[in-house]
């Protein structure tokens, strides 16, 4: 069984990572050349980058973990990881000029998806431990 703590540190990365994508989208001009790493706010891209790609890390990891556990574990799991999944799908096609509003699109929708897919095990576990009221 995977610790409380364990998604809870998804569900805060999630938050850092979609914080570095707000503030790249302020710092970068929006009609920049199609580039991967535009010169501006460099280093926030690579930050961005590295951090999804942890998080992918760990959302697979957790995935591979949770594949014996309860059907709400394992759901939480998997609708995390297609969470950063879109994320992932939206950073890419945000290079390209005509696509990059639907990537941001989809940065914000995976983001918005993956946070939520991590709280689904904490809302399982909070219910079983609820004290009964056998009085």
């Amino acid at each position: 069984m995977i610790p409380r703590w364990v998604w809870i540190v998804m569900m805060i990365g999630i938050g850092v990572e979609f914080a570095l994508g707000v503030a790249c989208l302020v710092l970068v001009p929006v009609r920049r050349p199609d580039q991967w790493l535009p010169p501006q706010s460099r280093g926030l891209y690579v930050a961005h980058a590295v951090l999804g790609g942890l998080l992918a890390i760990g959302a697979l990891t957790i995935l591979v973990a949770v594949l014996g556990g309860s059907r709400f574990v394992r759901l939480g799991a998997q609708v995390g990881l297609v969470g950063l999944s879109l994320g992932a799908a939206g950073g890419m096609l945000s290079v390209s000029h005509p696509w990059r509003l639907t990537g941001m699109g989809l940065m914000f929708v995976g983001s918005i998806v993956a946070f939520f897919g991590y709280l689904i095990p904490l809302a399982e576990s909070s219910v079983q431990e609820r004290p009964s009221n056998d009085a």
